[in-house]
């Protein structure tokens, strides 16, 4: 018998067609069920990994607004070590973003020595290269600055 062996982070959910309530299963949990015709999954893990599935996400409030945060890519669209004018040209730039794409976020950060703006929350690198293109045809002097990064983002929870 083969044995399989990796740590896995993320809950997978079933629900019960007999009672339609929800019901969490560990991705674990899930492996290890037999199927018929099909090999046995055997999963060796740390105790402390397995102890974390299951743990609903941290939902985050900004004003009337709640987020979850969750692996995704921005649009990195200026990046300056300039002390002096960093900071306003970002800000200067993520005012033209927003005037032109009120629905998207805008994030300007200092990750010494350089100050970053940084656009939009995308949960896949497709979504982040179609708006990419979008932003370049609005804003073609941006163009060779915008690079797509992976950064933690916000999804709005409904």
């Amino acid at each position: 018998m083969r044995k399989l062996i990796f740590a896995i982070f993320l809950p997978v959910l079933a629900i019960s067609a007999s009672n339609a309530q929800v019901k969490q299963v560990t991705i674990i949990d899930d492996l290890k069920t037999p199927e018929t015709g099909k090999g046995v999954i055997e999963v060796e893990s740390d105790p402390n990994i397995t102890a974390l599935l299951g743990i609903p996400f941290t939902d985050v409030s900004v004003g009337e607004t709640s987020y979850r945060k969750a692996n995704g890519y921005r649009i990195q669209v200026f990046m300056s070590n300039n002390a002096s004018t960093a900071r306003s040209e970002a800000t200067q730039k993520g005012n033209r973003i927003r005037d032109i794409f009120p629905e998207t976020a805008t994030y300007i950060t200092f990750e010494a020595p350089n100050w970053k703006l940084l656009a939009g929350d995308f949960t896949s690198r497709e979504e982040a290269v179609q708006f990419r293109q979008e932003l370049r045809k609005a804003f073609p002097e941006f163009g060779r600055e915008m690079n797509i990064v992976s950064d933690k983002i916000n999804i709005p929870v409904k």
